[in-house]
């Protein structure tokens, strides 16, 4: 219990105490003063958060789902009685074993505009050179692609665990009945498979909020502001510039982004579900 107090629950309610202070190291006279909401009332009209907050969004909702579609796609194959399953999935999970900075410095290699493989593949193939990082437009869904790259192992292994724990019997019967496999997928396997999939999909899009290591190794936030989310913009904040109270109040507004977040993600969900019902 003490433990958690120290790692979590007194960080928690510290950082949101300091929201509501002035604490600037870079300050002559120093120290930390109480100033109301002034913080996020500076927030609110922060155009740079409001991007961020932006960047955030759109890099959960396309991380998510691409690693989702490719996640299903894996674990519906190694679903098969294909020869050297076991060997496959433990290949597919190693991704998600190397460390963010790892995956991103790797990345920063792979994409690299000037000597970078997959550019120097394309230019084989003969198209033209992508300017990855470079180019506003596409610097964003790069870190989409590298993220999915590390990320889909999770949800494919969660996929599997429930694809396996689906009863034969109801398969055996739509099959008996004339379903193919498309009709099968859709009607019995994908609504089956629904619990779990909302399971893994809210567990990564929580966890794509926290975006900060390859964006900070591979980008930087660059082109610009373009790949910088809400975490990069508190960590430079806080970290670089020394204005504590205010990274406290950013680190908060993402706190309750992804609280609404989950809040309409499940909400949307209970709507379906009683629609459907």
């Amino acid at each position: 219990v003490i433990l958690i107090l120290l790692l979590s629950i007194f960080p928690l309610i510290f950082s949101f105490v300091l929201a509501f202070m002035s604490w600037d190291l870079s300050r002559l006279e120093g120290g930390a003063y109480f100033i109301g909401l002034e913080n996020f009332i500076t927030l609110v009209n922060d155009a740079r958060f409001w991007n961020t907050a932006r960047v955030s969004l759109v890099f959960v909702v396309g991380a998510v789902t691409l690693e989702y579609i490719l996640g299903l796609g894996v674990a519906m194959l190694l679903n098969q009685q294909i020869r050297f399953r076991r060997f496959f999935l433990v290949a597919f999970l190693l991704p998600m074993m190397l460390t963010p900075a790892a995956v991103a410095y790797a990345g920063r290699m792979l994409f690299n505009e000037g000597v970078g493989p997959i550019n120097d593949i394309i230019k084989l193939l003969g198209g033209p050179q992508i300017p990855w990082f470079s180019n506003r437009l596409l610097a964003l869904p790069s870190l989409m692609l590298l993220d999915a790259w590390e990320w889909t192992p999770f949800m494919m292994i969660i996929l599997f665990a429930g694809l396996q724990s689906l009863p034969p019997e109801v398969d055996e019967a739509a099959r008996v009945d004339g379903a193919n496999s498309w009709q099968l997928f859709r009607h019995i396997t994908f609504p089956m498979l629904a619990p779990v999939s909302i399971t893994a999909i809210l567990i990564r899009g929580l966890e794509a909020f926290k975006l900060f290591d390859i964006v900070s190794v591979m980008t930087g936030g660059g082109p610009g502001t373009a790949t910088e989310p809400v975490t990069l913009y508190a960590y430079l904040v806080g970290m670089k510039n020394g204005n504590l109270g205010y990274a406290s109040a950013i680190a908060y507004a993402l706190l309750v982004m992804i609280v609404i977040f989950s809040m309409l993600f499940l909400n949307n969900l209970r709507r379906r579900a009683a629609s459907e019902g």
